[in-house]
């Protein structure tokens, strides 16, 4: 391993209103040692998402919040550094909710704890915190399961701009719908999802 120390980002303080730099406290830890049937991963990609200003909040929501004082949650992409579970090696690509830090331990016998990514890849390693990971699996099954439109259909979305809304405007066009998406920001105005129409206010 290259680094002697564990950088992590702490919630500090329940934010209200915007996010500020004081709702989070930077540490430096060592990097921590796996115990039996646990591995140990570091990082590669760190996804930032919308509902980690949800799982920032002490409200109802579908996981439970952040702790003040507990690494701030958050999904990953990383490598398998050192591994005392039979189901990983060192060298494996995972991903997992493993937070805002350089290392963390996993339980590597829990499949929402730890997912071992497919060898060889399919597809760029970066996919698998977008079209491949929770955002893509939500705009599809959401989409095609529970919306289940239809050739002609006109599918509105109304987060366009965000990572599921995206996703969810290029699936509905694939699948012969209009799809008409919110002018959210510049990314849905540059033109770059031929999926999402605008729609002008007058």
């Amino acid at each position: 391993m290259t680094r002697a120390i564990n950088r992590q980002f702490l919630l500090a303080a329940r934010p209200v209103g915007d996010i500020k730099e004081s709702d989070f406290e930077y540490r430096e830890e060592p990097i921590p040692s796996p115990k039996d049937d646990e591995v140990l991963v570091r990082t590669i990609y760190l996804s930032l998402d919308p509902t980690n200003r949800i799982w920032m909040s002490d409200i109802e929501q579908y996981m439970p919040p952040v702790e003040i004082g507990e690494v701030m949650r958050g999904g990953i992409i990383g490598v398998v550094e050192e591994s005392k579970n039979p189901n990983f090696k060192k060298g494996d690509l995972v991903s997992g909710l493993l937070g805002w830090q350089d290392y963390a331990i996993a339980l590597g016998n829990s499949g929402f704890s730890l997912t071992r990514l497919p060898n060889p890849l399919p597809c760029p390693l970066n996919a698998f915190t977008g079209p491949l990971g929770a955002t893509g699996f939500t705009a599809y099954f959401g989409l095609l399961d529970i919306g289940q439109p239809k050739v002609g259909e006109t599918v509105v979305v109304s987060a366009a701009a965000g990572a599921v809304g995206s996703i969810v405007g290029q699936i509905a066009k694939i699948k012969g719908c209009r799809v008409v998406g919110r002018e959210q920001c510049g990314f849905v105005r540059s033109g770059k999802k031929q999926a999402i129409a605008k729609i002008k206010s007058k």
